[in-house]
């Protein structure tokens, strides 16, 4: 336990908070289909929304489940309940989603997308609309919902509790997960004897403005404006780089929202420093595609989309969601 925490009066109360709801002095809710919670104790930037959907296609393509994710909607425009996508359509914009419900929405087409300040309700509305599994994204301290299987991810890094950190609760708070998973790190050590994964983000594919395939190979040796609003944009460098391109980084904060003049300015700036192509994420795209288009721009803009491989535990992994089916 990092010593800042030791005099940190949020740190107690988010102990005590998970204390009451383990031991039942709060109460807690089960939709009556199984429930998959992904989260993190830090803020942000752990991968969750691309491990949401490796998630999502593996109950769907496996078990041939109908899936809901049910997510907060993190800066939308809207509260309450809104219904995202319905598993044919598309039913809301990226103002009333948020961008990475949206995201979901676009690589999901078969699930239900819900965003709802109260996972319980919007876990209801999901069973109601003919779901037969739930998806919690970001829902590890949402207790008021029950699990039944309760998924972290970690970077292992430790981080002391807000204000002083980015750790949304103490280190302890670990205890309750049923599986830990690290990304791109070689060394995740656990001694509770829980299932340990181990996975990292490699580069699968992108994609043009107008949807067209572009080979991965077009960025080898090419001067890029790399275009992010993402908690850990290190990442996506690196997969850039990887690539063999040479990387300017514009990184506009997590969940930063786009504008005409913002886009502007970016292809402003991309022209200034000489770049070929500007590449961006799924994340970014949902937000700014419509500015994209409404500019005459001249520089490419690409979308780099990734996959999850697995480096420890894939089998048991999959195994640990087959037995709540």
């Amino acid at each position: 336990m990092p010593f800042l925490d030791y005099l940190n009066p949020y740190a107690y109360a988010m102990r005590l908070r998970r204390i009451a709801y383990e031991r039942g002095w709060l109460p807690s809710f089960h939709p009556g289909i199984p429930v998959i919670s992904v989260g993190n104790l830090t803020m942000g930037g752990t991968g969750k929304s691309p491990f949401v959907l490796l998630i999502a296609e593996y109950l769907e393509q496996k078990h041939g489940k109908r899936v809901a994710i049910v997510s907060r909607g993190y800066k939308r425009r809207t509260k309450g309940f809104v219904l995202v996508r319905d598993g044919k359509s598309i039913l809301a914009p990226v103002e009333a989603s948020g961008d990475e419900a949206q995201m979901f929405a676009q690589l999901a087409p078969r699930a239900i997308i819900i965003v709802d300040e109260g996972r319980v309700h919007g876990a209801r509305e999901a069973k109601a609309l003919g779901a037969e599994v739930i998806i919690l994204d970001d829902g590890y301290q949402h207790l008021r919902l029950k699990r039944d299987l309760n998924i972290l991810l970690r970077s292992g890094k430790v981080s002391p509790v807000i204000p002083f950190g980015r750790a949304r609760e103490p280190g302890s708070a670990a205890r309750a997960a049923d599986v830990v998973v690290y990304g791109d790190t070689t060394d995740a050590m656990d001694k509770n004897g829980r299932l340990i994964a181990i996975l990292r983000g490699v580069p699968s594919h992108l994609l043009s403005l107008e949807g067209t395939p572009v080979p991965l190979s077009v960025l080898k040796g090419k001067r890029i404006l790399s275009l992010s609003s993402i908690a850990v944009p290190k990442r996506f460098y690196e997969m850039l780089r990887s690539l063999g391109a040479e990387v300017i980084a514009c990184d506009l904060g997590d969940h930063a929202e786009y504008s005409e003049t913002l886009v502007q300015r970016v292809l402003e700036d991309a022209e200034k420093a000489n770049a070929s192509i500007i590449v961006t994420t799924m994340k970014d795209i949902v937000k700014s595609r419509k500015y994209f288009e409404r500019t005459a721009y001249r520089i490419p803009v690409l979308i780099l989309h990734h996959k999850l491989e697995f480096l420890q535990g894939e089998a048991g992994f999959y195994q640990s969601i087959d037995r709540i089916l």
